[in-house]
Order: structure tokens, then sequence, then C-alpha cells
């Protein structure tokens, strides 16, 4: 079943069961999940299996996760992909009833070291010309009610690429057109992400996005997570080294706790 709260990313998103979200994804992907940081893990979608070459891996299982009957179903439902690589992940927004959804692409870089050269130097040129250099952040797409006349508001990534740092921030004003109490809501748990950063030497969260989740309905269901880790940098052996933090990734999250806090 098509998952119909994706706002942003290139993989094609699946509901199944009732709450959980079915990703195609890569080998390096997995291997990053799978070696996330405790302190990551706390800040990350909840991920409750992983698909490795078509076989199922418990990692973090929910409540709903632990029955065999789901075990069994999400066999069956792997066996009609033609994918063998997957995330199987909680829906982060299971429990909203209007949610706003938001994609903000994360840091000052955004590609792989894996990249060839040519596509690195086009990507450089990009980020360099929109509010990833700007701002350390970039919206991919989002989609939420506007408050004055109900109607369903879409943006794209391909909108978010044309933002100067002056509409970017006019933009996130208008989605962020929320009570006082989930702005507060959200920079404590941007605050959480940022100690979380500033902490990790090592890593590089390149290409990875911030999820926003708000419910417009019941106040408190607010939720930012740390999604997406196909480009990320682990810095292991006989792969390009990291040493320190990823100050791109914390000046994005900086800036975003100030937009909110104006």
């Amino acid at each position: 079943m098509e998952f119909d709260k994706q706002v942003a990313g290139r993989a094609k998103l699946s509901k199944i069961l009732k709450e959980h979200v079915l990703k195609p994804t890569s080998v390096y992907e997995i291997e990053s999940y799978r070696k996330l940081p405790k302190s990551v893990i706390d800040i990350a979608p909840d991920c409750c299996f992983i698909v490795l070459e078509g076989k199922l891996i418990d990692m973090k299982k929910c409540r709903s996760c632990e029955s065999l009957v789901t075990v069994s179903t999400i066999k069956n439902i792997i066996k009609n992909h033609t994918e063998s690589n997957f995330l199987i992940m909680k829906d982060a927004s299971s429990g909203m009833a209007k949610p706003r959804l938001m994609d903000l692409k994360l840091g000052t870089r955004t590609y792989s070291d894996r990249l060839p050269k040519e596509k690195i130097e086009a990507r450089i040129a990009k980020c360099n010309g929109n509010t990833t250099s700007q701002h350390g952040l970039r919206m991919c797409g989002a989609r939420f009610t506007n408050k004055k006349n109900g109607e369903v508001v879409t943006w794209t990534k391909a909108q978010g690429k044309l933002l100067n740092r002056e509409e970017f921030v006019d933009y996130m004003k208008v989605f962020f057109n929320v009570s006082q109490l989930q702005k507060d809501l959200l920079v404590s748990q941007l605050e959480k992400i940022k100690t979380v950063l500033e902490n990790l030497s090592w890593h590089r969260f390149f290409g990875s996005s911030l999820l926003v989740l708000i419910d417009d309905e019941e106040e408190l269901k607010v939720k930012i997570k740390l999604i997406d880790f196909a480009s990320m940098a682990r810095s292991e052996e006989n792969e390009p080294q990291y040493p320190g933090v990823d100050t791109g990734a914390i000046f994005g999250v900086t800036n975003l706790i100030r937009i909110l806090n104006e």
C-alpha cells in the first residue's frame, strides 16, 4: 500500500501492517542503521527490522512487532518485492490525527564520498547556490493544512532549491504557524539532537534530513527525527576519516532553533 505521508526522498515508501513503513534501501544504509551509536538511535526513527539480501533481521522491535503473526506477514510482503534490502520502521506519524509534515535536508554538505568526482563537483555547486550553504538546511518537501482557509498546502523539493536565505525563513514561519507550546516542544527536541551531534565524533550525516511532524489536532504530539543514513560517513577503516564533530549538521540544527525562537 502506498504511504500517503511521504513528502520527500527518492525511495518509494510503502505502508505495511498498521503502523509501519517499508523502505527499499542500500546495503550501506542498512549497515549504518546496524552501527548507529546509541545516542543517535534515540533521535532516529524506530527501526524494527532490516531485510538484508532477503533475510529478515530483528532490530529494535516495537510492541506490535512482538507477535509471530507480524513476522510472518512481513516475510510474505517481502516476497512480493523485487528489491532485497529494506528498512522496516515504525511510522513516526502514527497516532497523529492531522500531521503537518516537512523534510529538511540537514547540513552544509549533502553528498556521499562514494559519488564520482564530476557528480561531487555538481553537488557542491548546487549547495553553494541554495540554503544548504546559508542555513545548513534545505526544504525538500512539506504538506500541511493552511489554518486560515483549510486548504492543503504541498511544497516540493524543486521549490526548496529555489529559495534564497530570506525566503527560506518566510517558508519556515508559514509551516511553523503553531502554538507556542508546540514550538517549545520542537526546540526541546532540537536541543537534544544538537547535544547528540556535539558529543559525537568521527561521524558525518551527509544527506541526512530532519523529519518534522506536528499534529494540528493534539497539541502535545510533536516529533523531530534525524532520518536517512545512506550517504553518511562512519570513518571506518579504508574510508575517509572525519575527526571531530559534524559542524555542518550542528549549524543547521542551530539555525532551525533560532528561527523557531524568533
